[in-house]
């Protein structure tokens, strides 16, 4: 990720169980959250290869997806209560195949192209500690094309968090104020780290768990309450917060907006998703946004690669986009889904959730 100036064997009752599991899953989509992914991996790739000067898309792009995150994780966890082991599984599986596979090709094309790297830069890549560890060269300045991983370190991390506050708590209500109260702590911290630190190091210090994870907490706690209490909005208000956020991620506005105003702004709007007026909810479900959505992830992982590399490319960026799009999506149907499928089938093939209801 750039900086804001540029900076099983089966045996055949598990096949058919996951079947039908995965055929409920797909009908339970909701399509507007595959659009709001697909508004973000958009974003992303606008902000690398197309950059507008003005505003800082990837890293919008990035938060849009954290908060999604914190909403579905705070459903997943904390209402329908899945077992840790499931969770784990499909986590697991959703998200480090492909990304193991896309690191070492990563540190491959460094090695080819006789770029330093040491072994532990590789080690904390895959173990999602490299936005903390080796500090020099920090992931940023780093030869390898490790600088987006930052984001699905701050996502592995949350869910590590979230997951331990299920064995923690029973009520859903002193889950999501305890969320509330550490996302502000945090931000109050955000805002020290702010007045302390030269622009240079907060922009660095902005990628780090403890400052990002805010929009994660943020949108899993609000969303419990807004849930439970059956919170209600004008259709136009989430869309107003939205459009709010996003002239916080102008470049001439302060930075200390983006940690402290727009993690607020984006978590009542996905909260608040389905009660956006039709044309909005039209558009975020149109089925080319929608698709952008499904291949998110495989794209936003591999782009980072044609984004670095595009100065080698006849075209330069524009072929480089568009490799992107097409070596994410080939890696969507051809690795990310079939080993997902195949992993959830063989660990997970009938969900499990605990018993008891939250009050």
């Amino acid at each position: 990720m750039s900086n804001r100036n540029g900076i099983t064997q089966l045996n055949s009752s598990h096949d058919s169980t996951s079947r039908v599991t995965d055929h409920a899953a797909d009908a339970g989509r909701v399509l507007v959250w595959d659009g709001w992914r697909g508004m973000a991996i958009l974003l992303v790739l606008c902000g690398h290869f197309y950059d507008i000067g003005w505003v800082w898309e990837d890293r919008m792009g990035v938060d849009i997806f954290f908060v999604l995150s914190g909403m579905l994780m705070s459903v997943i966890l904390f209402e329908r209560r899945m077992s840790l082991r499931d969770f784990y599984v499909r986590r697991f599986s959703r998200i480090y195949p492909v990304f193991f596979v896309c690191v070492l090709m990563m540190f491959a094309i460094a090695f080819v192209t006789s770029t330093e790297f040491t072994l532990w830069e590789l080690i904390s890549s895959l173990t999602f500690l490299r936005t903390y560890t080796p500090s020099d060269p920090h992931i940023w300045s780093s030869g390898v094309t490790v600088g987006h991983l930052w984001s699905l370190n701050v996502e592995e991390h949350a869910y590590v968090f979230l997951s331990v506050i299920t064995l923690c708590f029973v009520s859903r209500k002193f889950i999501a104020v305890g969320l509330l109260f550490v996302a502000f702590s945090l931000i109050c911290l955000s805002l020290y780290r702010y007045l302390q630190l030269p622009p240079a190091e907060f922009r660095l210090y902005m990628i780090r768990t403890e400052s990002a994870v805010v929009f994660i907490l943020l949108s899993a706690g609000y969303g419990l309450l807004a849930r439970q209490y059956q919170f209600s909005v004008p259709p136009a208000a989430p869309v107003l917060s939205l459009a709010v956020a996003c002239v916080c991620y102008a470049n001439e506005a302060p930075a200390w907006l983006l940690v402290t105003v727009c993690p607020v702004l984006l978590a009542f709007s996905v909260n608040h998703l389905k009660e956006m007026p039709a044309f909005v909810t039209a558009v975020l479900s149109n089925s080319v946004i929608r698709h952008f959505g499904l291949w998110s992830y495989s794209i936003y992982l591999w782009q980072q690669i044609f984004y670095q590399y595009a100065w080698a490319l006849p075209g330069k960026k524009l072929t480089a986009f568009l490799i992107s799009i097409a070596v994410g999506v080939t890696s969507y149907y051809l690795l990310e889904q079939p080993v997902r499928r195949r992993l959830n089938r063989r660990f997970s093939p009938d969900p499990t959730y605990r018993t008891g209801r939250f009050k």
